[in-house]
């Protein structure tokens, strides 16, 4: 379901930031072992042969709250992304994606887990923005967007009614990126996902690199 479009002509260019748990916090959970190691509890598993670190993204199910009643289940779905090249343009020091979606979840955290992707190359972007809560319906607040530049063995959970946009892919070498993604849905769409638009986008700068620690 649409909420609304906006109209976005004024919003300054966003630079993306490289994603931390640290820094993507206040939008629900990272997954990032060489980040987490050192700074969450771990303990040794598997007699010997493992690290487990505990609690690093939240998992949250919130359906007994929606209006239809409808029970959710738990799903693994997969996402295969291809880049959006229409919507890049490449500089000669920086790379702009136009971004004209964002959606949310009212219900249910989203985690995306990409597969087989190189952890020293930077693979896709992660677009989210704050809710603007004097508006009736919580919809999301055009000043506050920000981006994350994602490594290929970094994945990402959305908290349950974060505005983010779809899955952006920027690893334009490769024909596409599977994400395994869990969510709960109980198939009612408006209950599901809700969706803003902006026309005509808003511009997202990245470093398409090697992303260090």
């Amino acid at each position: 379901m649409v909420l609304k479009t906006f109209k976005v002509d004024g919003i300054s260019p966003i630079k993306a930031e490289t994603l931390t748990p640290e820094s993507f916090s206040k939008y629900g959970g990272v997954i990032s072992a060489d980040h987490q190691l050192e700074k969450v509890q771990s303990s040794e598993a598997n007699y010997g042969t493992a690290i487990k670190i505990h609690k690093v993204a939240p998992i949250v199910n919130n359906y007994s709250n929606c209006p239809s009643g409808k029970e959710a289940t738990a799903n693994w779905n997969i996402f295969r992304c291809k880049a959006p090249k229409h919507l890049i343009n490449h500089g000669s020091l920086n790379s702009v994606y136009t971004s004209k979606v964002l959606e949310r979840h009212p219900f249910s955290t989203q985690t995306f887990l990409p597969l087989g992707q190189d952890l020293h190359k930077v693979s896709y972007l992660v677009i989210v923005a704050k809710t603007d809560e004097s508006t009736e319906e919580k919809l999301p607040d055009p000043t506050s967007i920000r981006a994350f530049v994602c490594k290929g063995n970094q994945s990402v959970t959305y908290g349950i009614g974060t505005w983010h946009a779809p899955m952006v892919v920027i690893d334009e070498k490769v024909p596409h990126i599977d994400f395994a993604v869990f969510i709960h849905e109980n198939g009612v769409a408006d209950e599901d996902v809700q969706e803003c638009y902006f026309e005509p986008g808003y511009s997202i700068v990245y470093n398409q690199i090697e992303a260090k620690l």
